[in-house]
Parts: C-alpha cells; sequence; structure tokens
C-alpha cells in the first residue's frame, strides 16, 4: 500500500483535510499512548494524556518545521504533556504500576516472552529509583527504542545528555537488581 508522506499529510490536514490528520497520527498512536502509560503507570491518565497531546499537536502543527521529524517532534509534546500532567497532581514518586498479566503462551515462544515480561516487569517496578529526566531517557531509548538523536530532540537536550543519562539510569537498574538478588545468575543481567 502507498504511504504519503508526512509533509503531504501535515498541508492537508492544515488546509482542512481532517481526515489525513489521523493518517499522519496512525503511526505513532499506540507509541504515544504506550509512552504516557510508562511514565504515569496508570491507564485512565495515560489516555487523559494522550488527548490533550493530540490536540496541541493539531493546534501547534502549524508551527512545525517541514523537513524536520515529524515523530521526534509529537514524541516531544507527548512527554511534554506527561510531564505537565505529573507536575499538576505531584506524582513523580509514584512507582509505575506493573502491567496487567498477558494471557498464557501454548508455543515454544510462551516461556521466552514470559521470561521478558518478568524482566520488563522487574524494571518498570524499579523506575522510581530513576530521576525524572533518566526515566523518560531511558523509556524513550530502550523502551521506545527510539534512537539518541530521537531522544535528545524529543527531550530538548544533547545527545551527550542522552547519553550521560541513560548510562545513570542503566546503572541504577543494574545496581538494584544486583542489590535486590533480584536477577538470577544465568545471565538474565546481560540481558537488560
Amino acid at each position: 500500500m502507498w504511504m504519503r508522506d508526512e509533509d503531504e499529510l501535515i498541508d492537508e490536514v492544515l488546509q482542512g483535510k481532517h481526515s489525513s490528520f489521523e493518517l499522519l497520527l496512525q503511526p505513532y498512536r499506540q507509541g504515544f499512548l504506550t509512552m504516557a502509560y510508562r511514565v504515569t503507570g496508570n491507564v485512565e491518565e495515560a489516555k487523559e494524556i494522550c488527548q490533550d497531546a493530540l490536540l496541541k499537536i493539531f493546534k501547534y502543527l502549524k508551527s512545525f518545521k517541514k523537513g524536520r521529524s515529524f515523530k521526534t517532534w509529537a514524541y516531544r509534546i507527548v512527554m511534554n504533556t506527561s510531564f505537565d500532567f505529573l507536575r499538576e497532581k505531584k506524582k513523580f514518586e509514584k512507582v509505575l504500576e506493573t502491567q496487567k498479566k498477558t494471557e498464557l503462551f501454548e508455543n515454544d515462544e510462551a516461556e521466552k516472552r514470559l521470561l521478558n515480561r518478568e524482566i520488563r516487569e522487574k524494571i518498570q517496578n524499579v523506575l522510581h529509583i530513576l530521576t525524572p529526566k533518566e526515566k523518560a531517557v531511558f523509556l524513550l531509548r530502550d523502551g521506545e527504542g527510539l534512537s539518541v538523536w530521537e531522544a535528545s530532540r524529543v527531550l530538548g537536550c544533547s545527545q551527550m545528555s542522552i547519553r550521560t543519562h541513560l548510562s545513570r539510569a542503566r546503572q541504577k537498574i543494574r545496581g538494584h537488581f544486583d542489590k535486590k538478588n533480584l536477577l538470577d545468575p544465568e545471565g538474565l543481567k546481560h540481558e537488560m
């Protein structure tokens, strides 16, 4: 299927074709919700943040500079909206809730996926030890798979700052796991 260029979709939205806004956001909607959930630890709050962020994206679309990455611009709005929400609710100290248990797996990949899920849950349970900046960098890089460059654009800081915060976040998480013996000695430490 032929995919239209983001700049073309943006032009259409700005000209009043609102159906193009949905096409523009379609590849990122789930990532926005996931990011907001990981920041807040609450599905309903994440949905509220995403609604606010989508309204801001629509409202400020005319200020988007063509030729730049729409993805990083939009993620930055979602992250800023998430932090604004947390500041208003004074929830920076809250620990992210454990994700809901998934269905039991029936094939050979089930054990591996379950193990990966357990590791993700353990990591989510220790995210409270990170500063907000470390948490954001860790979630963007290791959670969402954004590049250092993309994460730096989303958070509005240098690539060196991203690398530094990511390194600190990973060290804190590893240190917490080592201290609590949360990972077994059979090599799970190396899967982070």
